[in-house]
Formats: structure tokens, C-alpha cells, sequence
């Protein structure tokens, strides 16, 4: 007798507290889905434009290719996005700014498709209209320095044109800034550098150190008068890969006012994956380009293939929600909550993260960042409003 009774009371204690646990679970996921709709839900780096132009895409649609599209952006609670124009380098040196203005008319085609949702920004006071409006505040962003071909007088057009940030390198040096992922040429900035990086501190353009070498991202700190972001990059201390900063330049960053953006490419989150990707690269076969002698025609089309072939994964598991969360973890233990957002590069060449395969899954950010402990003044700024500060400060002097 004195078992069974034992057995029932263990068998109510144990279903109260599932009980409990549901409703706890269910009155986080609500006040996680208002939070996550009051908040300014802001992704710094998207690769979309891409597949715009080599896919057709259509972004009023939903597409099973697409990371992006506008359904996917209002499922994922996205208010503000920074669309990447970035010349494939196989164009340069002298014929990236054709190609970057073959992409800026293509998004713009892409934007204006959709009024009624979507519409460029300039300003920060843009986006908070747009935004309060209904709208998706786009904003457009050139993706490597090379695409300005060595004149400010390009860099001024893209301005006018509305461009209102520029990542100072890609995966290649240019004539003025090493690239953290090419060969040093000039031990950081060169005197031109110098000259654009002033130039855009005048304009009123937003600079991002994404991409940079270690020596040009101090060059640009020491010259810079506005605050900078790295729009898609992550901690090197918890993956050690050249694109990623270092604690030291993630404090530097912060002391600037500027703010790191926790991007979620696999090989840029977890020291795991990008050990093994590494290997697989090395198995892998790789095309040398006499750029110089291509026709354009042909360029248009090597840059093609180069987009759209199946990039080389390894065969493990690939990084997680939990993983990115991480990254934004440590970030914020490092320099405060004030000096981190988020910039996925989502692209037609990575499947993101598990819980966030797309932009449709925002919303496991901000249940991961409550179950984390994180405030909810604390979470908006981390979504967004740490990106518009630094939109606020530079783009509207």
C-alpha cells in the first residue's frame, strides 16, 4: 500500500511539473514572438543579389534555391537588410565596376517589383520610416573596395546611387587594402586607402573591416573619425580563420564605437567544420584564370559557373542555432551588448546553420538569446538596434 501511494504521488509530482514546464515553454515562445516583433530585426550581409542575377530570382515568391526571398524575410520578422554588391574577383582589376552596376540595377529592379513591401534606404531616419511603415528597409552595401576601380570619383557615384557602405576588400588585395584572405601588398592601407577611407568618413558612408587584413583593419581604426562594423564576421579565439577578428580587434572595434556582426557560414563559426572543410579543399581541384585575357563575355560566364558550382562540404555535421549563439556569447562577454549584431551571409553558396537555415528562422535568435538570460533592451540591440545607432551616427551628420 505504502508503495503504490509512494507511486502516485511521484507519478503527480512528475506530471505537475511537465505541466509546468509547458506552460513556462509556451509563455516564453509568446513573450518571445513579441519581443521578436517589437524588435528591429536587422541582417547586415546578404549575398541575395546573386542569385538574382544568376538565377532569376523572383523574391515575391517563395523559392525552394533562395535564402532571402521576401515571404522568407516577413516568416523570419526581417525589418532591415544590407543587400552585397560584390564583383566576382575573376573582374578585376579593370572591369569590376560594369559588373557592380549590372548588380545595383538588378536590385534595384528587385526592389522596385515589390513597392508595397520592400524599398531602398539611405538613412537611418529611412529605415525608421520605412520600418514603421510596414516596409523592409533595403539598403545596399558594395562587397570589395576593387569594385571603385582606384576613383573616388566611382566611390561618390555608388554614393549618389545610393550605396551606403562599402566592405574595403573581398577575398582579394586590391590597389590600396590587403585582404585577409590574399597576399599582402602594402602592410594594410596605401595612401589611396588612406584617401577612401577619409572619403567615406565625409560622405557619410558606413565602412566595414569585414574581409580585411589584421594590419589594414588598424590602419582604418587609427584613421577612421566614424564608428566601423564587420558586417559578417565571428570570433577567431572560438574559430581561428583569417576572416574572423581577434579579441584584441573586436575591443578595438568596440573602443571605436563600431560593432561586429555574428555571421553564420559554417566555416566561420565552429573550429570543427572549418578544420574539415579545409581538408576537402585540398582534395579539391582548382581553375587558374588568365583574367587579363578572358573576354568579357567569357568573364560573365566563368563568374557564373564560379557562383552556381556546388561548394565543397565536408561530411559532418554542420554547426548549429546553439553554435552562433556562441559566438554571440562571447562577443558579449568581451566588449558588451552595445557593439554586436548580426550579418548572416546568407548565399546560394552556404545552407545556414541548423535552427537558422534561412531567414524564416529569426525568430530562434530571440528565443535562443532569452533562454540565454539575455534582458529584452539587451536582445533589441543585438537584433538591430546597435546597427542603427551606428546608421544614426554616420549616415545623417
Amino acid at each position: 500500500m505504502k508503495k503504490r501511494k509512494l507511486s502516485l504521488y511521484v507519478s503527480f509530482v512528475f506530471g505537475v511539473f511537465v505541466v509546468y514546464s509547458f506552460v513556462c515553454a509556451m509563455g516564453q515562445s509568446s513573450r518571445a514572438k513579441q519581443l521578436h516583433q517589437e524588435a528591429l530585426v536587422w541582417d547586415a550581409h546578404s549575398d541575395l543579389v546573386q542569385s538574382i542575377m544568376l538565377q532569376g530570382l523572383d523574391i515575391t515568391q517563395k523559392n525552394n534555391f533562395s535564402f532571402g526571398d521576401i515571404p522568407r524575410m516577413e516568416e523570419g520578422g526581417v525589418d532591415v537588410l544590407i543587400f552585397a554588391l560584390c564583383p566576382d574577383p575573376v573582374y578585376f582589376p579593370r572591369r569590376c565596376a560594369r559588373r557592380t552596376l549590372q548588380m545595383l540595377d538588378a536590385m534595384m529592379g528587385a526592389i522596385m517589383s515589390a513597392p508595397d513591401k520592400i524599398e531602398l534606404a539611405r538613412t537611418a531616419t529611412d529605415i525608421e520610416r520605412l520600418t514603421q511603415g510596414g516596409k523592409i528597409a533595403a539598403l545596399l552595401a558594395v562587397e570589395g573596395g576593387h569594385a571603385i576601380e582606384d576613383d573616388l570619383g566611382l566611390l561618390r557615384d555608388y554614393h549618389r546611387l545610393g550605396v551606403t557602405s562599402m566592405t574595403l576588400t573581398h577575398s582579394i588585395t586590391n590597389n590600396w587594402a590587403d585582404s585577409s584572405s590574399d597576399e599582402a601588398r602594402w602592410g594594410g592601407l596605401n595612401e589611396l586607402g588612406e584617401k577612401v577611407v577619409r572619403e567615406m568618413n565625409r560622405l557619410g558612408m558606413v565602412i566595414d573591416i569585414s574581409h580585411v587584413s589584421d594590419e589594414t583593419f588598424y590602419d582604418v581604426i587609427r584613421i577612421s573619425k566614424d564608428p566601423v562594423i564587420a558586417s559578417h564576421s565571428n570570433c577567431r579565439t572560438l574559430c581561428d580563420h583569417e576572416r574572423n577578428m581577434s579579441d584584441d580587434m573586436i575591443k578595438t572595434l568596440a573602443g571605436k564605437g563600431g560593432v561586429i556582426c555574428i555571421t553564420f557560414v559554417p566555416g566561420y563559426t565552429t573550429q570543427k567544420f572549418k578544420d574539415a572543410r579545409a581538408i576537402a579543399l585540398k582534395k579539391a581541384e582548382k581553375r587558374a584564370v588568365k583574367k587579363e585575357e578572358t573576354p568579357l563575355r567569357d568573364l560573365d560566364e566563368l563568374a557564373k559557373e564560379r557562383q552556381l558550382a556546388p561548394r565543397i562540404m565536408p561530411d559532418i555535421p554542420f554547426p548549429t542555432i546553439e553554435d552562433v549563439l556562441a559566438q554571440i556569447d562571447y562577443a558579449v562577454k568581451l566588449v558588451g551588448v552595445d557593439h554586436v549584431g548580426i550579418g548572416s551571409d546568407y548565399s546560394i553558396m552556404y545552407r545556414g546553420p541548423e535552427g537558422l537555415e534561412d531567414v524564416s528562422q529569426y525568430l530562434n535568435l530571440t528565443k535562443g538569446l532569452l533562454s540565454r538570460g539575455y534582458s529584452e533592451q539587451d536582445i533589441k540591440k543585438i537584433l538591430g538596434g546597435n546597427l542603427l545607432r551606428i546608421w544614426h551616427q554616420v549616415t545623417e551628420k
